[in-house]
């Protein structure tokens, strides 16, 4: 009887912490805009809020990636007169998670290893990240498109780590950017 509990509780917690992993993107746009009718557009250098001086090689990084993702959809990248401007922002949050339990099978560190019962908390803390990617207007400066994700940013991550979540965070608001573009067309 305590076999099946406990795999349910195995199942739950592998299914909850899928989950926590994945990215959650928000897009919004101007109703009005002719996404379909964007043919050229130019990268446009905000060092505010980027990781252009904490971490030049990740800001380069995400610059290639929105490029990539722009052409891959059929823009083509020109150095001037582009019919919009694309940029990004990021932002990145230390918080709390706090796990109390009512009751809990501790071991304590004691001689004989005998099993206490009790109740517990867990607290824990994790950088929860933002991405934002913004295309616009040149003449009129008006936003037209916003792509956001927010995910957890892995701690120290490596470089191949980094552009994995880098990848997924835009993948995820890349493939809404496509499918508005389908729409308009």
């Amino acid at each position: 009887m305590r076999r099946p509990t406990l795999l349910v509780a195995i199942a739950v917690l592998a299914l909850l912490s899928i989950a926590a992993s994945k990215y959650k993107a928000y897009v919004d746009f101007d109703r009005n805009a002719d996404l379909a009718a964007i043919k050229t557009f130019a990268y446009f250098e905000l060092l505010e809020n980027s990781v252009a001086e904490a971490a030049p090689p990740v800001h380069e990084l995400i610059k290639v990636l929105i490029v990539n993702r722009l052409k891959a959809s059929g823009m083509k990248e020109v150095e001037s007169d582009p019919d919009v401007y694309v940029s990004y922002h990021t932002n990145a949050n230390q918080e709390m998670r706090i796990n109390a339990t009512l009751y809990q099978y501790n071991y304590s560190a004691g001689w004989a290893w005998s099993p206490l019962w009790g109740s517990g908390m867990d607290v824990s803390a994790y950088s929860r990240g933002t991405l934002v990617v913004d295309i616009w207007r040149p003449d009129t400066k008006e936003l037209i498109w916003r792509g956001t994700v927010v995910g957890i940013v892995p701690e120290n991550p490596g470089v191949e780590q980094a552009e994995k979540a880098i990848t997924k965070a835009l993948d995820a608001i890349g493939k809404e950017w496509r499918k508005q573009r389908k729409q308009a067309s």
